[in-house]
């Protein structure tokens, strides 16, 4: 009969066996694959780690997890932006879970889950203040099909869903040390269960609540086009795409659209054809009687990446500029500061582009004002579409909004207020033109979190400077 050997001595394989772990449940669960359950397993391993292992080996078990974990992203970030994000990330999960092991080890196992879940999310919201990518790497994301949890962030932004993604996990490790031990768990269990609990409640209770704004009928489309063609300033290039979306909403209209969204950057006008393309989507909206959205990139005194939107009586609307541009490619572009509003068959709807959907504001200035729906032309990056779209869906939880956004290059989304997507389409350039109808359900506007704002960032910030002079206290 084999003896195992003592734990000192089987501590190398359970670092191999954790960080592997964990960065298999990282890589499967974030970026661009779509297995949610996955993330609220992934820190598990390694915090049970944490709790056993000296501190050194602890760290180096959370940086090699997470950093392996990333590695699903390789090759779209250029690599010393990769890199640097990277590690940064890493260096956050490892002081994360340094952080829980402290305080289990000085006898506050119960306050040790919530110190380790406000840590992260701390980061996560410093983070979204200082990178150029806004919230775009929150874990929050990877929750976007499970629709009971999501409902959260219209009370604490996508804040609260990684708080709670952070928690679950440490507190299952946590109890299973106390456990081990000869202590009782339920001062860890109960608090954190009673809490997801709670969320879960609201959740499937908001599910069932109706949207409150009016069902708006709503056409999306993407014609094919190549990198040089949308960069192109050739006259009878710019007339055959504008001509194609101009044959697209009338195709839409007919079937019953009231608005349709076309794509970002969809043709350049330069100032010898900017009336002239301009004046064939106000003559395509009037003709259809529909609100049409478009993208364009126009020069004028400056280069700006706008949305033009045009009244069903082809009159225009509104204009909108993209106000967080991507580096380094829209460098040449000036951003915008303002928001830009429209009457969208009867509800009060916003224009955002594309990258302004990967932050917080505008989609919150529009939400407190009241808008029911945004209408966000979008270029991605092929790969990225989905990864892009569920941001998208988000922020309409979070604003209590519907979504309406077409993708060049990505995906034809509808989403309602409470993240159920109503229609999905990829745009594909060798499927050719893609086109979406749908009735979309407005919002209301006006969450409990576009009032308050990022209020639950905040107080994990304090928990998190609290948690570490705690530690100064004795065992």
């Amino acid at each position: 009969m084999s003896v195992l050997p003592p734990v000192k001595n089987r501590l190398p394989y359970y670092f191999l066996s954790a960080a592997g772990l964990s960065a298999v449940l990282f890589f499967f669960s974030t970026g661009f694959y779509d297995n949610w359950p996955l993330t609220w397993l992934a820190p598990l391993p390694v915090c049970l780690y944490a709790l056993e292992a000296h501190a050194g080996r602890a760290a180096l078990a959370a940086l090699a997890a997470y950093s392996l974990g990333a590695l699903n992203a390789w090759g779209y970030l250029p690599l010393p932006l990769f890199a640097a994000s990277t590690i940064l990330n890493a260096v956050a999960f490892a002081a994360a879970a340094l952080l829980l092991r402290s305080l289990v080890r000085s006898g506050q196992a119960a306050f040790a889950p919530f110190a380790f879940a406000a840590c992260w999310t701390a980061f996560d919201y410093v983070r979204s203040l200082v990178s150029s990518f806004g919230t775009f790497a929150s874990l929050a994301y990877t929750q976007a099909l499970n629709l009971p949890v999501i409902q959260l962030a219209s009370l604490t932004g996508i804040w609260g869903i990684t708080f709670l993604l952070m928690l679950v996990p440490a507190c299952l490790a946590v109890a299973w040390h106390c456990r081990r031990q000869g202590r009782g768990c339920r001062s860890v269990l109960l608090p954190a269960g009673g809490l997801l609990a709670a969320a879960l409640l609201y959740g499937v209770c908001r599910l069932y609540l109706p949207a409150a704004g009016p069902v708006v009928t709503v056409g999306l489309a993407a014609v094919p086009a190549t990198r040089a063609e949308l960069r192109s300033q050739d006259a009878a290039t710019v007339n055959r795409t504008l001509q194609g979306y101009s044959r697209s909403v009338d195709a839409l209209a007919a079937a019953g659209a009231q608005v349709v969204v076309l794509p970002e950057k969809l043709a350049f006008l330069a100032p010898e054809n900017r009336e002239a393309g301009l004046a064939l989507f106000s003559r395509t909206a009037a003709r259809n009687r529909v609100v049409l959205v478009a993208g364009l990139s126009l020069q004028q005194e400056r280069l700006a990446n706008r949305t033009v939107a045009f009244a069903p009586d082809g009159s225009p609307a509104a204009a909108y500029d993209k106000q967080h541009l991507l580096p380094p490619y829209e460098s040449r572009y000036t951003s915008g500061d303002s928001l830009a509003w429209l009457d969208a068959g009867g509800t009060a709807a916003g224009l955002a582009i594309c990258k302004d959907m990967d932050f917080v504001r505008p989609a919150r200035d529009y939400s407190r004002q009241g808008a029911g729906l945004l209408l966000v032309p979008a270029l991605d990056f092929h790969d990225d579409g989905w990864l892009h779209a569920r941001i998208a869906v988000l922020r309409g939880v979070e604003g209590n909004m519907a979504v309406a956004r077409a993708a060049q290059w990505g995906l034809l989304t509808l989403s309602d207020s409470r993240g159920r997507i109503l229609g999905l389409t990829a745009t594909d350039a060798a499927a050719g033109e893609a086109t979406f109808l749908g009735q979309l359900p407005a919002g209301s506007g006006r969450s409990l979190y576009s009032l308050t704002g990022d209020w639950l960032a905040w107080l994990c910030l304090a928990a998190t400077v609290l948690a570490v002079c705690r530690l100064r206290r004795p065992r």
